[in-house]
C-alpha cells in the first residue's frame, strides 16, 4: 500500500494493482459468484454466468450442497486486457438445509436462478 500526502498534511491510502494481482485475485475468488436465500419451503440460489447458455451449466444436489459446473469458454485472438473468468469451473455451495433433488432453473441476463423445495 502507498501513502500519499494532500496539501493540508492528511494521508490517504492507494492500493495499485498490476494485472498478475488482478489474476491472483480472480483465481482465489469462488466462481461463479451466488446469491443464496433462505425462504418458506424452497432455496432460492442466483449465480452470475455471463455468456452462458443452460446446456453450459449442470447443476446437481449432493446432502445439502448444491453442486455448479461448467466452462467459460475463451474467445481466440489477441487480448490487451483480459479480466473476465475463462476455463472450467466447479463450485459446491453449502446449503443450511436438505433439499430435494429436482430444481426449477431459468436463465435471465446472465444470472442462473435456481429454485429448489426444502425437505421436510
Amino acid at each position: 500500500m502507498k501513502d500519499f500526502f494532500l496539501a493540508n498534511g492528511s494521508v490517504f491510502r492507494q492500493i495499485f494493482y498490476t494485472t498478475a494481482m488482478v489474476y491472483d485475485r480472480r483465481e482465489q475468488e469462488p466462481f461463479p459468484p451466488v446469491n443464496v436465500y433462505l425462504c418458506d419451503g424452497r432455496v432460492l440460489v442466483q449465480a452470475l454466468v455471463p455468456g452462458l447458455d443452460m446446456n453450459d451449466i449442470t447443476v446437481a444436489v449432493e446432502g445439502k450442497d448444491l453442486l455448479l459446473e461448467g466452462t467459460m469458454r475463451r474467445d481466440s485472438g489477441r487480448y490487451v486486457r483480459e479480466e473476465r473468468y475463462s476455463g472450467h469451473f466447479r463450485r459446491r455451495i453449502p446449503l443450511e438445509c436438505a433439499v430435494h433433488s429436482h430444481a426449477r432453473l431459468e436463465m435471465r441476463n446472465g444470472i442462473l436462478h435456481i429454485e429448489l423445495q426444502k425437505k421436510g
